[in-house]
């Protein structure tokens, strides 16, 4: 039975893949990695989306492509005039880090000052729940209309980018939501324990 559902799963994405060249919903040419719309494939490994592009056979030599350079980062070459290549950089990057660093910090100075009677221990929960609140909306809303985007094709013209914006707040959330975790751990050890 697994190998029959297998085979039908196979059948099912191998002409979705060979089908892929050349229908950017978003009519893009050589859309990089790691996409905009969330339906990215890169069959070839060419660090381009094979939806922006025509299928290998179809390219010509001279066509614009994505190299990885000495130092690592991704450009995307642009142009190839007189064998002198002109790229542009192209490397989204996620501050995991930094925020979860700044977040910490900012919660060991409300418990401190919560322990030190400078604000009330309720006051500490209130800002980070509502920290919590706020990060979840603006992460569950920016998820939402990319999920309109990929699904619909409705482009969204925004001044920021949506996927950017989505990752880093969903990182604040996650660290918020640690904190969070950590104050109902009891509530949570209840929940999983095990009844004889």
């Amino acid at each position: 039975m697994k190998k029959i559902i297998f085979a039908l799963l196979l059948l099912i994405l191998i002409p979705a893949t060979v089908l892929a060249w050349d229908d950017c919903p978003y009519n893009e040419t050589d859309c990089p990695s790691p996409g905009t719309c969330g339906k990215y494939i890169d069959t070839d490994n060419d660090k381009i989306c094979d939806r922006s592009q025509s299928a290998p056979e179809d390219r010509d030599e001279e066509t614009a492509g994505a190299q990885m350079t000495e130092d690592g980062i991704d450009s995307l070459t642009i142009a190839k005039i007189d064998n002198i290549t002109i790229t542009k950089q192209n490397k989204m990057t996620y501050h995991f880090l930094p925020i979860s660093l700044i977040l910490i910090l900012l919660y060991f100075m409300t418990h401190i000052s919560s322990k030190k009677k400078i604000i009330s221990v309720i006051g500490h929960r209130k800002i980070w729940n509502m920290l919590l609140l706020v990060s979840f909306l603006i992460s569950g809303i920016l998820g939402i209309l990319l999920v309109i985007e990929i699904n619909s094709g409705v482009k969204f013209s925004l001044p920021f980018n949506m996927l950017f914006w989505h990752v880093e707040v969903g990182i604040a959330m996650f660290a918020i939501s640690i904190f969070h975790t950590l104050w109902h751990r009891a509530y949570f050890k209840n929940m999983l324990r095990i009844k004889k």
